[in-house]
């Protein structure tokens, strides 16, 4: 997982304002990505559905992103710049935890971010701050590099395959034969348990 930049959408809903020439920035064009994102989903980003949000025509919208992968990317990232890393005062496994835990809670938030986040996009500014984030508290444990970039991976792997797990079943919540669970959150920490309990184990690390 890749976050100190500081979060580009933090907003929550505010009413979409018109924009006069000059005004707008890149920052807006993001913050209302999020928006859009939050409330109809990330599959459902466009160019156009974000040109209606600000009230500017299309083109003005080129300036600030070359295209709608350079939008995916951006909003992608802001929505991982919402995710705070915990004191470095708590011992590694509970702040490895804390952390993921709090990635799954913003990422449910956005539904289809995780998915589109697994492309592995580099040079992302909060992809890498959280990366950073995560190898810090990994290596400040003792572990190696490759350790630590093998545990991130599958770190990782779960964070992203739960919330797109949950966000998949909450959508087809109403179709006959879905199964649901009322506790995905203790099941997510379980198995961060799980993982850390064996990194811990087998690598020796200090607690």
């Amino acid at each position: 997982m890749s976050p100190g930049v500081a979060p580009v959408g933090n907003a929550r809903e505010s009413a979409p304002r018109l924009w006069r020439y000059g005004e707008l920035t890149r920052a807006d064009v993001v913050e209302a990505g999020l928006r859009l994102t939050r409330n109809g989903g990330f599959a459902n980003l466009s160019m156009r559905k974000l040109a209606a949000e600000l009230g500017s025509p299309s083109m003005n919208i080129y300036y600030y992103v070359r295209d709608k992968r350079h939008l995916l990317n951006l909003v992608g990232d802001a929505v991982l710049g919402e995710v705070v890393p915990p004191s470095a005062d708590l011992p590694w496994d509970e702040q490895i935890t804390l952390l993921f835990e709090r990635g799954r809670e913003v990422l449910l938030s956005y539904p289809g971010v995780a998915q589109h986040l697994l492309h592995r996009t580099e040079g992302l500014p909060n992809q890498t701050r959280l990366y950073q984030a995560v190898s810090d508290i990994l290596e400040a444990a003792g572990f190696d590099r490759t350790v630590s970039d093998r545990a991130q991976r599958l770190l990782t792997y779960l964070l992203f395959g739960a919330v797109t797990s949950e966000l998949a079943t909450a959508d087809a919540a109403d179709e006959p034969g879905t199964m649901t669970f009322a506790d995905d959150q203790e099941v997510f920490r379980f198995g961060l348990g799980l993982l850390l309990d064996g990194l811990d184990r087998r690598c020796g690390a200090g607690g």
